[in-house]
């Protein structure tokens, strides 16, 4: 149930109420805060049973139209209750597949809580990096209603670390997702901490990505080599890794980090070689045969490599966009960017001029020829993606 059919209105803007709406939590009450103060630093965890929920009451003459939960670390199965012949009885249940979830409530609901789903087998714990809370109406752009992940991708993204995305490669998503709204799948080696995470939905969903993005489990290191990032991470368990989700995905374009790494980052370049490795093992069932099992082959129509000398697009994101009200593919990256909070203070910033230009991808494999307009990562590939019946 989350976030059901959000596209239909549900009449006049809705209102954020969090600040006017009383709640009250079941324990805990002093670290309460922590799940209203926008800092995803800070979070509140319920204790457990009957203390594992939070009362919520509209301010006068308001009804609840939606509640948005940000949680920390783990998704979690939650429920928005309402009291009816005197039990707490389920109203919009999430079953916790995301960070970022939303249950729209039927009308006229002044108070309710939110708890355990009555379906859960343990009254655990509810962690909430932070709650808001909306009237009825059409709710506000930035909140965020996931899709799952793609079951077939258009593009697929792979970078090491949230923020990589924005960074090296610029007006991609802002593109392709926000205007094109492509089917774009975003892949993440590293999950860091969980308040980075929280950011990287903020970025990803500024930029119109719509498709929830996978991570990885490898562990954060910085090396600069990728051999030396190998044997931090196990050169077999990023192969397996990126090989299944090639197959899982099924990409018609892929594209990844510069096989420098950028500024040297071994990370980045692990990401470069396991993907061009994978554009091999994803079609060749005896490697890694639990995800050919399970997904099947498939054969990657394009890769494009950032920074890449041959085939080189040289992309123009200072052109304004209609779907940003004007703004462009590079504004669009840059406040994407911004929403990274925890990375504001280093010395990073989205660059389409130097030595790593966020604008350049080549072209390292096509199977339908080379591109000739040089303006689309996406050329040549309807006529060969065309089934005749």
């Amino acid at each position: 149930m989350f976030c059901l059919l959000l596209g239909v209105s549900l009449g006049e803007n809705a209102r954020d109420l969090t600040a006017e709406c009383r709640m009250t939590p079941a324990s805990k009450k002093k670290d309460f805060a922590s799940a209203t103060d926008g800092n995803y630093r800070t979070f509140w965890n319920s204790s457990g049973g009957k203390g594992a929920a939070v009362e919520i009451t509209a301010p006068a003459g308001e009804e609840i139209g939606a509640v948005w939960f940000q949680w920390y670390e783990h998704p979690h199965a939650a429920a928005v209750q309402v009291l009816q012949d005197g039990e707490w009885t389920d109203v919009a249940v999430t079953a916790g597949e995301f960070l970022s979830e939303c249950l729209i409530l039927p009308k006229g609901i002044a108070q309710c809580r939110i708890a355990n789903p009555k379906t859960a087998k343990k009254n655990t714990p509810i962690p909430i990096s932070e709650i808001h809370v909306y009237s009825r109406g059409e709710l506000p752009e930035n909140v965020q209603r996931w899709e799952p992940p793609c079951e077939k991708a258009e593009l697929m993204l792979l970078a090491g670390h949230p923020d990589d995305e924005l960074l090296w490669f610029g007006g991609i998503l802002p593109y392709y997702a926000g205007v094109e709204e492509k089917a774009v799948q975003v892949c993440i080696m590293v999950p860091t901490l969980p308040r980075r995470r929280l950011e990287e939905l903020d970025g990803l969903w500024t930029c119109g990505v719509r498709n929830y993005p996978v991570f990885g489990y490898f562990r954060d290191s910085f090396s600069l080599s990728a051999k030396d990032q190998y044997s931090r991470w196990s050169e077999t368990s990023v192969q397996k890794l990126v090989t299944g989700w090639v197959r899982r995905f099924k990409p018609d374009v892929l594209i990844t980090h510069d096989f420098k790494g950028e500024y040297g980052h071994g990370a980045h370049q692990v990401c470069a070689d396991a993907a061009v490795k994978a554009l091999d093992f994803a079609v060749n069932s005896r490697k890694f045969p639990e995800s050919y099992k399970e997904y099947g082959a498939w054969d990657v129509p394009k890769c494009y490599i950032h920074l890449y000398p041959e085939g080189q697009i040289d992309f123009d994101w200072r052109i304004p966009l209609d779907r940003f009200g004007g703004k462009t593919a590079f504004d669009v990256a840059t406040e994407a960017f911004y929403c990274h909070v925890s990375q504001r203070h280093t010395e990073y910033t989205v660059e389409d001029f130097g030595p790593c230009d966020c604008s350049l991808f080549g072209l390292y494999r096509s199977l339908v020829g080379p591109d000739e307009e040089m303006n689309d990562l996406f050329e040549h590939l309807p006529p060969y993606l065309v089934t005749e019946e």
